[in-house]
């Protein structure tokens, strides 16, 4: 019992932890003004909007490695004014030895621009921290819009100019940050199943002989290192040259988080058996690896894979510094400092193989285990899920997952018959057939799209667009319909939304998710009894044409030339 309290304290902890506030960051800038030497120069402030609860770390004491940081392109900086900074009072309210600012600050810049034709540009890290610290990364082009007056000038103190301190000084410090975020890391839910299930698989493919467990765990250590230095290597060789690359960047792409949910999800039919099959009737096919170490290294590899998109305290705070400092060697060992935390769980186990040992025989109540953990993988899957539900449409999300629960029945088929060739040969095409339509659903992205701005109901958006003669299309829906949500993505479809937009149509959505009579009389008075329901008025005192409940692209684009035509 207490060990269940203890892992569900973790899991509630992580989540926390997890959580954290953004703030952001404005500039202003003064007039441009020349020396003597004709040198052009300018005043930047970086404006720093801090949060209630939310503190930044300043140029000194413990958490300097977290200080605002801005490289500057086109321009040299030549002095910097930072503010007086405050003690930071650890949660016990005692001093910690952090300093920084817990209200809204400014920093002063003056720069000597090197070439006056071209913008400049700044590329700046900085890390927000409250409950935990979170990495920030905002890149651009300075607007010179001279909005620093000159009494915001007179009231800076340049003969208090400090300079940001030598990286190399906390860069011990920062590897230790390292170390500890990547040791917090196997607490977050999204890696914590991970590696408790690998520590228990190590009971089964040692046989309790302690150089088989060490090797076994050194694999792993190195699979988990392998994933942070290869993403680190990535980062620190491309961010200089593609803005607002930041770490987390490959679950910015959908089709990583398919793949990463299509991970879990086999883990948990490989849990519950559905996965544990020989198809050696196939010509060179063989599902499983031989060689249990390289198994050990995927394995870690997978573990440092979902450590890599989380970031929680102290592991912000060393990949923020890490993708800073100017030393690409630096910032590989800070990234092998976080996957070697992050793998403390295997390091352990080589170092002590003896605790494999303490742990219960292997038996039958590690298979009733092992078919739990089934349940953990497959509560980890939602997550992956959340993430898609902010990349592509809910209704492709419901797809992805409904070719998730088709590649459950074929493998359960094939598990149930793959004796027979024509069983073995249907259900590992239905696999490969629902794994490719979840990547085709996966494979575009609705954040850098444009999308119709759709308007909630009301009589007021209503009547004053029909007495100014605009076009309005209504569209009666319901998050519990799911005839309403596939036909939402022809609403996502380029040429839609230009027609939208060429024709000023105002786009109402009339939501029936809650009980609502008005609406419920609505859809009465437009011959209909549920949704979905789909009104196009065209404007100009013409007639409103009701469009069929199963939508299309081109059943919009007909009722466009319908109102045309009226």
């Amino acid at each position: 019992m207490r060990l269940l309290r203890s892992l569900l304290l973790c899991f509630v902890v992580a989540f926390a932890l997890s959580c954290a506030a953004f703030s952001d960051v404005t500039f202003r800038t003064s007039s441009s003004s020349h020396s003597d030497s004709g040198v052009e120069t300018v005043v930047v402030a970086a404006d720093f909007e801090v949060q209630d609860g939310e503190h930044f770390s300043a140029m000194e004491g413990k958490g300097r490695g977290g200080a605002p940081r801005i490289t500057w392109k086109n321009a040299e900086v030549l002095d910097i004014v930072w503010p007086q900074s405050v003690d930071i009072a650890g949660p016990d309210g005692l001093p910690s030895g952090y300093k920084g600012y817990t209200s809204s600050f400014s920093v002063f810049y003056k720069l000597r621009i090197l070439d006056k034709d071209s913008p400049v540009s700044y590329d700046m890290f900085y890390v927000v921290c409250s409950n935990s610290c979170i990495p920030q990364h905002k890149a651009g082009v300075l607007a010179l819009n001279e909005m620093l007056t000159q009494e915001d000038l007179d009231g800076i103190n340049w003969s208090n100019v400090e300079k940001p301190s030598d990286a190399q000084s906390g860069f011990l410090l920062v590897l230790l940050f390292g170390l500890l975020g990547g040791v917090i890391l196997n607490c977050m839910p999204c890696v914590f199943p991970v590696i408790l299930i690998k520590i228990f698989t190590l009971m089964k493919v040692s046989d309790g002989m302690r150089r088989n467990i060490r090797i076994h765990g050194l694999a792993s250590l190195l699979g988990m290192v392998s994933v942070f230095v290869i993403l680190g290597t990535i980062l620190s060789v491309l961010r200089p040259a593609i803005s607002g690359l930041g770490w987390g960047f490959h679950m910015q792409n959908p089709i990583v988080v398919y793949l990463m949910l299509l991970t879990f999800f086999a883990c948990s039919l490989h849990f519950w058996g559905l996965l544990k099959f020989s198809i050696s009737g196939l010509p060179r096919v063989k599902l499983e690896v031989n060689n249990k170490y390289v198994m050990s290294f995927l394995s870690g590899a997978l573990g440092g894979l979902a450590s890599s998109a989380c970031v929680g305290p102290f592991s912000g705070v060393a990949i923020a510094s890490a993708l800073l400092n100017s030393s690409f060697a630096q910032s590989i060992a800070v990234f092998t400092a976080i996957g070697i935390g992050a793998g403390v769980p295997f390091l352990g186990l080589s170092i002590f193989p003896g605790i494999i040992n303490k742990l219960p025989k292997p038996g039958k109540w590690l298979a009733t285990f092992e078919e739990f953990m089934g349940f953990a993988m497959l509560l980890s899957c939602t997550w992956p899920i959340w993430i898609l539900l902010s990349q592509i449409s809910p209704a492709k999300v419901m797809l992805v997952i409904s070719c998730c629960i088709v590649i459950s029945l074929f493998a359960w088929l094939l598990n149930r018959f793959g004796s027979s060739r024509i069983f073995r040969g249907v259900a590992l095409a239905g696999i490969c057939i629902s794994v490719l339509s979840g990547g085709y659903l996966t494979s575009g992205s609705k954040s850098n799209k444009e999308e119709i701005p759709w308007i909630s109901y009301s009589d007021k958006v209503v009547d004053d667009a029909k007495a100014w003669g605009e076009a309005i299309f209504l569209n009666f829906t319901a998050s519990w319909c799911l005839n309403c949500q596939f036909n939402e993505t022809a609403f996502e479809d380029d040429d839609i939304i230009f027609e939208f937009q060429k024709r000023k149509i105002k786009a109402v959505k009339c939501d029936w998710t809650n009980k609502s009579d008005k609406i419920a009389d609505m859809i009465k008075e437009y011959g209909a009894a549920a949704v979905p329901l789909y009104v196009y008025y065209p404007g100009k005192g013409k007639d409103f044409i009701v469009l069929p409940s199963i939508l299309k692209k081109q059943t919009l684009l007909d009722a466009f030339a319908k109102g045309d035509s009226m």
